[in-house]
This record gives structure tokens, C-alpha cells and sequence, in this order.
């Protein structure tokens, strides 16, 4: 049960004062320190506050209710300390120094916060003789650790320093209601949300540490670019009823609380804010009251949609692109994500202009480069499957180099799919969707030229997909377009009424439950 609380006076940045409302939604339970551990580290360690300051935020921006016995019991588990421990340094001075022996440069880490040499040095220097004698225990073998100072060994890493990647230019503020800091707020949101969802086990790891994504029964986002495509070639109503199916896909996954949910929540955003004015603003409304429904107001993903449903209209694509590329690297962090994955959700940012094309091919070129690195001379791994995927992220590179946005990029699709068929699926129906999102910027392809093009594509998508496949379906929606525009009238009503037929099939077929 939720109670509200008094609402009472907070101070703004500004100097004015806000009025925020004090909802009490009970103790914090083991999902709510797990979703949250990351945040409560940053505010305690990384901004150096007080306890007490750090229960007052999470108090009052993020409903997190705890006492202080609480928190310390949680910080001991966590082994949480802002001043280094005699077992800490023990064991970074044994990890440093057997690498150093090797040859090797350090950097060391504890609960993710940067340790560097002169902290250890300061506290070497500064240690108590007490201090100085349990340290030297520790490391003759004398004093064994206990549980919580094993545990938090367990948490240090020392590894060679990585080169440090170019920033991309992110404004520091996007205005936003009561000035919130939302890039801040929303990276730090999205750690949460991820560590949260490791620790509780909600996502599974495989043996290889890659990222283990559950089997479904249809995907929910192939109708989206379908109702996409609809809106523009004027079936409204039908445009309409896809997005209706949508929707209720996308319950689905977020109940299971799919790992792929948030990037697909924001491909899909995309993909309806280019459809048509409030489109966009509906998927992210229901996202928004349904992630509370089954989430409660307190988890991230609840949290970010809130954010994010406050955020200044002209920075809105910016700011998502911001939150995908800040997922992904927390992803990455503690699991390994396939490169064709990657591949295909950086150009699907880059087609929602999420992401500029200078870095969506300077991150694809990285990938490529790594998949050649497996597949070199004298590597085991010669798998067939291999081969397609370089061929894959190789085709992205080159066509973001030589073809993105230039006036014949729809007719260099529509050349892909008749290449891809029978070969790749994967190549060819994103090559189908291409062809049909670029047509209407491809100047230097006339009508006759593209209706030849989606007759040919329009075949090959019912050959390999089926007469009623979202993509074949669309694919004939756009075809009647274009034959009206050249004055094919009455070819044009056999199309669409070819389309209206299938149409009810696609519907059908959608509505269905998974199996």
C-alpha cells in the first residue's frame, strides 16, 4: 500500500524552491538495494557524501526508504568504506607487484572506484603502527580475512590501463522540468538498472560470458517499422491497428524483463517519432504507466521513462542515443555481446539519428576488427557462421562509408536483397526495410525506376518470407503508392487490394499468443 506523505519545501538550485511529493512505498527490500547499489556507491564514494546525505536523496528523489542501521549493515555487506582497509591494500600491493614483476603496468580498482599509486602511497605513509602491523599479517599468511573482508577482495581488479576512448560531445544539461541534470541522472539510472539486474539474476550469463537472450515466439519490433511504413504510404488505420499489436507485444516483454527491453523500447521510439506527431509520445507515455504497473515507482526502468518522458522535445533523439550507448558499455562491462548484435542495433540508432555516422562507422569498424582478429591465421575458430557475420558488419562499414544518404541509397538496397536471397535472411530483411525507409530521399531513383524495384523485392520477400510477412505486406503497401503516382490507377486498386486482403491475414497471424 502507498502512502502519501506530506509534501513539504526543498531548496532548487536556483535558490527558489520546488515543492516535491514524499510517497512512502514501504522498507527497501534485497531487489530495491540490488537495483540501486550502484547509485548509492556513486553518491557515498565517487561525490564523497555524508550518510546522511545520501540517505536524504535517495529518500527524496528516488522514494528509496531505509534507516541508518540499515545502510550500514548493507555497507558492511557490500564492504563499502571511503577510507582503504588493511586487507584492501594488502591484496592490491600483491596483485601490482606480481604484475610488475612480468613487466606489466596497473591499474587498480576497488568496487569500481580508481585507486591510484599515490593513494597508496599516502596511505603507506600514513598508517598507524597498529594498522602497519595487521598489514604486514596479512601479508605473511599470519591473519586469514573474514567473510565480509573476502568478499570485498573479490571486488578488487588490477588490469593494464586501456587506452582512453574520444569523448563524444554531450551537452552537460538538456533543459528539462526543475532543472533536473537528466544526462547525469539517466547514465547513472541505467547502472543501476543493469548491475541491478545481474545481481539479482534476472539476466543469465553463458559459458563463453556471453549475454544469454531468451527464445520468443515473434518479434515485437519488425511491426513497428511495418506501421512505420504505413503511415507514410496513408493506411492510417491500419498503421494504427499495428501499433495496437505493438503495444501489447511490448507488455509481454516487459514482463519477463527481457535484457534486450530498453534498447528495444528506444529503437522503437525512434522508429515512431519519424511516423508521424504524437506517435512517439504514446509509446512513451505507455511505457512510462506500464512500467510502473509492473516494475513499481521505484525501479530504473520506471525512473528513466519518467525522466525521459519530461525531456526538451528538440534534444529528445540526442538524449536517447545517449542512454543506448551508456547501456550497451554497462552491458559490456560484465558480459560479452555478439558483434552482429552490436552491429545491428548501431545502425538502427544511426537510422533514428541517435547516433551520427561518423560514429556509428568508427564503432563498426572496431567490431569488424575484432572478428578478424578471431578468424586470423592460426586461430581454431573457422566456423561458417563466423564467416557471415564479418560479411555482415563488413557490409555495414562499406555501405556507411559509400552509400548512407546519398540519393541511390535505396537502389543500392533494393541490389542487396536480390544479393542476400537464399544466403542471409538477417542482410535481407533489413535491406527490404532500407529500400523501403530511404525511397522517399533517394532523388536520383525516379517512380518507374522504383516500382520495378519493389516488384523485385516484393517476390523475393514472399518467396523467403511468406506472403503475409510484415516486411512482404509493407513492401506491397508502398508498391500501390507509387504506381498512383505515375497514373497506374487502376494497378494500383489491384495492389491494394491485394494488400487489404493479406492485411487481415498479417493482423491474424499477430494477434496470436506466443507459443
Amino acid at each position: 500500500m502507498t502512502v502519501a506523505l506530506p509534501s513539504r519545501e526543498k531548496p532548487h538550485e536556483s535558490g527558489t524552491s520546488v515543492t516535491t511529493p514524499q510517497r512512502y512505498n514501504g522498507p527497501a527490500r534485497d531487489g530495491d538495494w540490488a537495483n540501486y547499489r550502484d547509485l548509492i556507491t556513486s553518491l557515498y564514494l565517487d561525490q564523497n557524501k555524508s550518510l546522511k546525505e545520501v540517505m536524504r536523496v535517495m529518500r527524496e528523489d528516488y522514494y528509496f526508504f531505509a534507516t541508518e542501521k540499515m545502510y550500514k549493515i548493507r555497507f558492511n555487506k557490500w564492504g563499502l568504506h571511503k577510507k582503504l582497509r588493511a586487507h584492501q591494500v594488502a591484496e592490491l600491493l600483491v596483485q601490482r607487484g606480481k604484475r610488475a614483476a612480468v613487466g606489466k603496468h596497473s591499474v587498480s580498482f576497488v568496487h569500481g572506484r580508481k585507486i591510484d599509486s599515490d593513494r597508496l602511497n599516502t596511505y603507506l605513509r600514513r598508517v598507524s603502527p597498529a594498522r602497519r602491523k595487521e598489514l604486514e599479517a596479512i601479508l605473511s599468511g599470519k591473519l586469514d580475512a573474514s567473510g565480509a573482508q573476502r568478499r570485498s577482495i573479490e571486488e578488487i581488479i588490477c588490469r593494464t590501463p586501456s587506452p582512453e576512448p574520444e569523448p563524444e560531445p554531450v551537452p552537460r544539461y538538456l533543459d528539462a522540468p526543475d532543472g533536473l541534470r537528466l544526462p547525469e541522472e539517466c547514465m547513472q539510472i541505467v547502472h543501476n538498472y543493469v548491475g541491478g539486474a545481474f545481481d539479482a539474476s534476472l539476466w543469465q550469463i553463458g559459458p563463453d560470458n556471453g549475454l544469454m537472450f531468451p527464445q520468443r515466439g515473434k518479434n515485437w519490433l519488425d511491426p513497428v517499422s511495418s506501421a512505420r511504413q504505413l503511415f507514410i504510404n496513408g493506411f492510417t488505420e491500419q498503421g494504427f491497428r499495428m501499433i495496437k499489436v505493438t503495444f501489447d507485444d511490448y507488455r509481454d516483454v516487459m514482463t519477463r524483463q527481457d535484457p534486450g527491453l530498453l534498447v528495444e523500447a528506444c529503437i522503437a521510439l525512434g522508429a515512431l517519432l519519424q511516423s508521424g506527431p504524437g506517435l512517439g509520445e504514446s509509446l512513451l507515455n505507455y511505457s512510462y504507466g506500464l512500467s510502473r504497473i509492473v516494475f513499481g515507482p521505484r525501479h530504473p526502468l520506471h525512473l528513466l521513462f519518467a525522466r525521459l518522458k519530461d525531456a526538451n522535445p528538440s534534444e529528445i533523439n540526442k538524449f536517447i542515443g545517449m542512454i543506448m550507448q551508456s547501456f550497451l558499455q554497462a552491458l559490456q562491462r560484465q558480459s560479452n555481446l555478439k558483434p552482429t548484435y552490436l552491429a545491428t542495433i548501431y545502425r538502427a540508432m544511426l537510422n533514428s539519428n541517435f547516433m551520427e555516422a561518423h560514429t556509428a562507422r568508427k564503432v563498426m569498424q572496431s567490431l569488424l576488427d575484432d572478428l578478424e582478429a578471431v578468424s586470423s591465421p592460426g586461430s581454431p575458430t573457422t566456423h561458417e557462421n563466423l564467416k557471415k557475420d564479418i560479411d555482415l558488419i563488413q557490409h555495414h562499414v562499406s555501405w556507411l562509408s559509400n552509400l548512407h544518404n546519398k540519393p541511390t541509397e535505396s537502389r543500392a538496397a533494393a541490389k542487396t536483397v536480390v544479393e542476400a536471397r537464399g544466403k542471409d535472411p538477417r542482410l535481407l530483411r533489413f535491406s527490404a526495410y532500407n529500400m523501403l525507409r530511404t525511397l522517399p530521399t533517394s532523388y536520383a531513383v525516379g517512380a518507374e525506376e522504383a516500382i520495378e524495384m519493389l516488384y523485385q523485392s516484393l517476390a523475393i520477400c514472399e518467396e523467403e518470407f511468406g506472403r503475409c510477412d510484415n516486411a512482404t505486406v509493407t513492401t506491397l503497401a508502398t508498391l500501390q503508392r507509387f504506381l498512383r503516382r505515375v497514373g497506374r490507377v487502376e494497378e494500383a486498386d489491384v495492389v491494394k487490394k491485394d494488400f487489404e486482403t493479406r492485411w487481415d491475414e498479417v493482423v491474424d497471424g499477430m494477434s496470436k499468443p506466443n507459443t
